[in-house]
């Protein structure tokens, strides 16, 4: 389906459009699923309209239910994602997306062929839609991005909207297994408009997209009358996967998932979250933190102190070799090892059970590609690993420091380097 214009006859032969019938199919399946399940409530600006676009699309990434509530809360264009390769790899994904025309992304590389599809997507009239943060948030709030889609942008010279939801993180929150029936705010905005992309420097656009994309669900339900419950048996099941670190006795790798609490197998102090997603203490136990959220932020700080206090973290691991970067290289001669991994100041170094040694830098993104509280890929010398460690919290410690040490590189610099022109490309971790 196209968006009002004629697309360009060069650029058509290299980009596909959603295939209308089942695009409109699949819309109006999801949209009674999110009506029923979350009562979503969709805030949209007046001033996207297919008349006017193509529009290059952000959104904020909470949940796996982003892609579906973005489309829906632009129902009247038609829109190809970008996503990553892996989330599209499973056979029966690939087949039900594949109408979609997604355009697929591959972690770890420097993807000109994903930005030269983008770039013949919006010349042949067909909007495409993007996350900047790549991955879907750990705790809730906004993981920090690069310059990437703000020089994309600029180099586009298109309409700009955003999509971003409320609710959505807790209607299916990183640890958790399944969804959470509730209610869900869609809000979508003309960020920016063609003129404004030309004109505006490469720093403000940066800086608006951090503004619109800085959402958290506690703040939203803060500011409720009545904030949301969100129906879950076991709200506080898998937790353990996010918040992991003692704040009273001040251990790392030492609390415990059970249905409602998160609990301290050291000390024994105890949360306990509601269906809206807040703590309260148990009997005996401290109020240290309002919600999760809160929890991980303390953490981040504390991961730092303990880097600063020459502190490392170690944990029981599984490596086992998931592909090569690049053409030519010849994958390992022993593609499985045991042994310790260290969450150490620049990285995570692996020492197997022979004494072999291996070094993985960290913050060349500032997310990893995990599967939260199971493994997590990391990268070195052009051989990518999938890390599984025995403790859940595990991942979470090597995100928050992938994290901590891409803010302390990139942090200060960032706006000075917005005004340094460079090549157009998406990268990704």
């Amino acid at each position: 389906m196209q968006t009002g214009k004629q697309p360009d006859a060069s650029a058509s032969m290299h980009s596909k459009a959603p295939k209308r019938f089942v695009y409109r199919l699949y819309l109006a399946v999801t949209w009674v699923f999110m009506k029923l399940i979350y009562r979503v409530r969709f805030i949209r600006d007046k001033r996207i309209s297919s008349e006017r676009g193509p529009y290059f699309i952000v959104g904020n990434h909470v949940s796996y239910l982003d892609p579906v509530l973005c489309l829906l809360s632009l129902n009247r264009l038609a829109v190809r994602f970008v996503a990553g390769e892996e989330v599209v790899s499973g056979k029966m994904l690939r087949i039900l997306l594949a109408p979609l025309s997604v355009i697929h992304i591959k972690p770890f590389r420097v993807n000109y062929s994903t930005t030269r599809e983008i770039i013949e997507s919006i010349k042949s009239g067909i909007s495409v839609a993007l996350f900047p943060e790549t991955q879907r948030s750990i705790s809730g709030d906004m993981t920090p991005f690069g310059l990437s889609t703000a020089k994309l942008i600029k180099h586009l010279r298109v309409p700009v909207a955003s999509a971003f939801s409320r609710g959505g993180y807790l209607g299916w929150p990183r640890w958790a297994k399944i969804f959470r029936p509730g209610h869900i705010e869609m809000e979508t905005t003309l960020l920016f408009t063609k003129e404004e992309t030309e004109k505006l420097p490469l720093h403000e656009i940066q800086r608006r997209l951090e503004k619109a994309l800085a959402t958290e669900d506690y703040a939203w339900q803060l500011n409720r009358r009545h904030p949301v419950r969100y129906f879950s048996f076991k709200p506080a099941a898998g937790l353990a996967k996010i918040c992991h670190w003692c704040p009273v006795c001040d251990k790392p790798l030492s609390m415990e998932s059970r249905k409602r609490t998160l609990r301290c197998v050291n000390c024994g102090q105890t949360f306990r979250l509601d269906a809206s997603g807040f703590f309260s203490a148990s009997p005996g136990s401290r109020p240290v933190f309002d919600h999760p959220l809160e929890f991980a932020r303390w953490q981040r700080r504390r991961l730092l102190k303990a880097f600063e206090e020459g502190q490392e973290i170690s944990d029981r691991c599984r490596l086992e070799f998931h592909e090569t970067i690049g053409q030519g290289i010849t994958p390992p001669e022993r593609r499985s090892l045991q042994g310790i991994g260290r969450i150490v100041k620049d990285g995570l170094l692996f020492e197997d059970d022979d004494r072999g040694k291996i070094f993985f830098p960290l913050g060349e993104t500032p997310s990893l590609y995990t599967m939260i509280g199971l493994y997590a890929d990391v990268l070195s010398d052009k051989y990518l690993w999938r890390l599984y460690p025995e403790s859940e919290g595990f991942t979470s410690l090597l995100t928050d420091c992938a994290r901590s040490i891409w803010e302390h590189r990139n942090g200060s610099a960032l706006r000075a380097v917005a005004e340094v022109s460079s090549p157009v490309s998406v990268c990704t971790g």
